[in-house]
């Protein structure tokens, strides 16, 4: 039912950002609210005297007439065109059936609606010209109180129904006023949680990587920092492993980038199914290189599981012809695991740990590769290894 009565405000609406759509939305809302607020006035005019008030009866045939041509304008992507013509339609409206009926019948209060929904009409609108606005919209409140008084009018509305009809534009203004807050407010909580949607995807577009679909660098070291600062709190062992494809250069010269993207997404995917707790990481390092993050668990559980990335890798049998008949690719794997913190610690922070994972990986491809190597992480700072000649980013 909702969803149904919006649609009637809707026209224009795609196809904008999301502040747009709702100022467009907006401005069709007060035309087609304004046109319904006018007929219970219209029914009065038409049967209590018709030839009394014939003349306003027709003027808001014509008011009508433009309140509903802001729709048709707003779908005709007219936008500027259709909050101009509402807000002139209105304020000439206002201004001209109080000069037919006086401000007895309360109906100039309708300027206190438009001026609490003026400054949404309007996309950036400059604090000048909101200022002259609503200072035009007081000016004319006064001059319909000073000019069209009962004695000065053409149609007055007699007793009783100037008192029923002062009732009716009261609890038509408030309410027109608070229709339209709603409405915003909605909109705005609707635009709002558009809004977190989008920066959580646009926050794990930042932290992913766009081959593999796992955590990317920056990631891995958000994630160390943090499980480093769990460290020092609570003294449990923290391990990383790292791995690098071996023989990755001449599988990628031999196959292709095409070729060596799909080795890197396999090996991903298998890594990942062997990973079970949530408080794990994988990451991609770079290139063919890949990081896990393993909280609470210690030397013994980091080995274990290194040596079941190496032989899983290993199982899976993708093809190296490069390195000659039956070669499979392959993984060499470095890992290091820190049990307790000491004051000199976080001079190096969770960084040295990975460096002392890289260096046992350098070492594992020294000692002849699809193997594991253990180097216990120690505070001493440690050189970055010299640059592994079967390093080779992947494009």
């Amino acid at each position: 039912m909702i969803n149904t009565i919006k649609q009637f405000w809707s026209p224009g609406t795609s196809n904008h950002p999301l502040g747009g759509r709702r100022r467009i939305a907006l401005c069709n809302q007060v035309g087609i609210f304004a046109c319904l607020a006018t007929l219970p006035y219209q029914l009065f005019y038409y049967f209590y005297d018709f030839t009394v008030y014939c003349g306003v009866f027709f003027a808001n045939l014509i008011f009508m007439t433009l309140y509903l041509s802001v729709l048709l304008l707003n779908y005709l992507r007219r936008h500027n065109t259709a909050s101009h013509v509402l807000l002139i339609n209105t304020c000439t409206q206002l201004f001209v059936v109080t000069f037919f009926i006086g401000t007895e019948a309360g109906v100039n209060l309708f300027y206190f609606t438009l001026a609490s929904i003026l400054i949404f009409l309007y996309q950036r609108l400059r604090i000048r010209t909101y200022t002259a606005i609503m200072a035009a919209f007081g000016v004319q409140y006064g001059l319909t109180h000073r000019l069209f008084t009962a004695e000065t009018v053409m149609a007055p509305v007699p007793s009783p129904w100037r008192d029923v009809m002062y009732g009716v534009s009261v609890t038509g203004a408030l309410t027109l006023s608070g229709i339209f807050l709603y409405l915003l407010r909605q909109q705005i909580d609707h635009v709002e949680g558009e809004l977190t949607l989008n920066n959580r995807y646009l926050e794990m577009l930042s932290n992913t990587d766009p081959l593999t679909g796992l955590a990317n660098r920056r990631a891995l070291d958000v994630a160390l920092e943090r499980e480093w600062a769990r460290l020092a709190r609570r003294q449990l062992a923290l391990s990383v492993i790292m791995f690098d494809v071996d023989h990755f250069k001449p599988f990628n010269d031999h196959y292709g980038h095409d070729g060596g993207d799909r080795c890197l997404q396999q090996i991903a995917r298998t890594a990942k199914g062997m990973i079970s707790r949530a408080s794990d990481l994988l990451a991609r390092y770079g290139g063919e290189e890949f990081a896990v993050v393993l909280p609470d668990t210690d030397e013994a559980g980091a080995r274990l599981l290194a040596e079941q990335l190496c032989t899983g890798i290993e199982a899976l049998e993708i093809p190296n012809v490069a390195l000659g008949t039956g070669g499979v690719v392959t993984i060499s794997v470095g890992v290091s695991t820190i049990r307790h913190v000491t004051s000199d610690l976080p001079e190096y922070g969770g960084d040295h740990l990975l460096k002392c994972a890289d260096e046992a990986l350098y070492q594992a491809k020294s000692n002849g590769r699809n193997q594991v190597v253990y180097r216990a992480h120690d505070n001493m700072p440690i050189e970055t290894p010299p640059p592994r000649k079967d390093h080779q980013p992947t494009p």
